[in-house]
């Protein structure tokens, strides 16, 4: 059944809502940074090259418009050391804030201890650093990202067989945790049987090797959880190799545009849709606020919305109304 168009769209703009919510289930308060009269800020983004964090660009820079605010856009390209680097860099030009999102979780910590000296205040996004202090996080809830995936996948292999995970950068906070939920919950269903579990690093390329090679040794298999979309493009086109899609259910998580292609020509059974746009726009309101000495929350975390072939079409209604041009593909528009 379709769920109407308003009601849908009001339920995602929910899941997106700016109500904030600790990682840890309680409310807590970073308290407010003294207001520095500054109008810029540094955003380093830990790659470009996917297009979930393109339009997190997007998204944040349609939002720096709005709230005046000067963004100096950097692309980490999947690099600690060019991620310090620009990180130093921003810090040393004394900009308003840095806002970042980290390569590794770990590695970060020394750029957010650096800005702390500095008394620049420092956020951070999607992947969490593991050490120094921030005015806030932000980020969708990965444990039930992959609690939801998992779900998800059951029903699409009836509630038995063979599955596979594909997990992202598992030295990041975020596929850890999708990786926790995923297994968590798909261990609930007892007729189903993970056979293989592999890194692909959130990267297309990769997930098609890695796809390609768990195959061989699992010709079998009834679905695949990848732990971001990129990587679901790169299952889709291993198991086209095989004349496999269709016959092997696959889920996937962001919501990018060709998942939603996939999604709506009955490549992909689900994504669990986080609007990359939609973060961007966050970011930038909190980054605002931090700005302006508002109190803001420690932890600020969204929920994303499954997305399955009866509903394809209302969520993209919903991000052509964001303004998110480029998270829409042409077929949805």
């Amino acid at each position: 059944m379709h769920t109407p168009r308003k009601i849908l769209a009001v339920a995602i703009l929910a899941a997106v809502s700016l109500t904030a919510c600790s990682r840890g289930g309680e409310e807590t308060t970073a308290g407010a940074v003294k207001a520095s009269g500054k109008k810029d800020a540094t955003i380093i983004m830990s790659t470009l090259g996917n297009p979930f964090f393109i339009s997190v660009k997007d998204g944040a820079e349609a939002q720096a418009a709005k709230n005046g605010i000067t963004l100096n856009v950097q692309n980490a390209d999947n690099s600690d050391a060019t991620f310090l680097n620009q990180a130093t860099t921003a810090i040393s030009k004394q900009t308003g804030i840095l806002i970042l999102d980290p390569v590794g979780s770990q590695s970060a910590s020394s750029s957010v201890t650096q800005a702390n000296s500095a008394s620049i205040p420092v956020m951070a996004f999607d992947r969490k650093p593991s050490g120094g202090k921030l005015a806030t996080f932000v980020g969708y809830d990965a444990v039930q990202a992959g609690k939801n995936a998992a779900d998800a996948l059951a029903e699409a292999v009836g509630g038995k067989g063979k599955v596979v995970e594909i997990q992202g950068i598992l030295g990041t906070n975020v596929a850890q945790d999708r990786s926790k939920g995923f297994q968590q919950q798909i261990a609930t269903h007892q007729d189903i049987k993970v056979v293989a579990t592999q890194a692909a690093d959130f990267d297309r390329a990769k997930a098609l090797n890695v796809m390609t090679n768990v195959l061989q040794a699992n010709p079998d298999i009834d679905g695949v959880y990848a732990a971001n979309d990129e990587m679901a493009m790169g299952v889709l086109s291993a198991l086209k190799a095989r004349n496999l899609v269709g016959k092997v259910k696959v889920v996937g998580n962001d919501g990018i545009a060709d998942a939603l292609a996939a999604v709506a020509a009955g490549e992909m059974y689900a994504t669990n849709a986080e609007s990359p746009f939609a973060l961007g726009q966050k970011v930038i309101s909190l980054a605002g606020d931090v700005l302006g000495g508002k109190q803001v929350q420690a932890d600020e975390t969204l929920q994303g919305k499954l997305v399955k072939k009866d509903n394809v079409k209302e969520y993209a209604d919903y991000l052509v109304g964001l303004g998110d041009k480029s998270g829409v593909p042409d077929s949805l528009k």
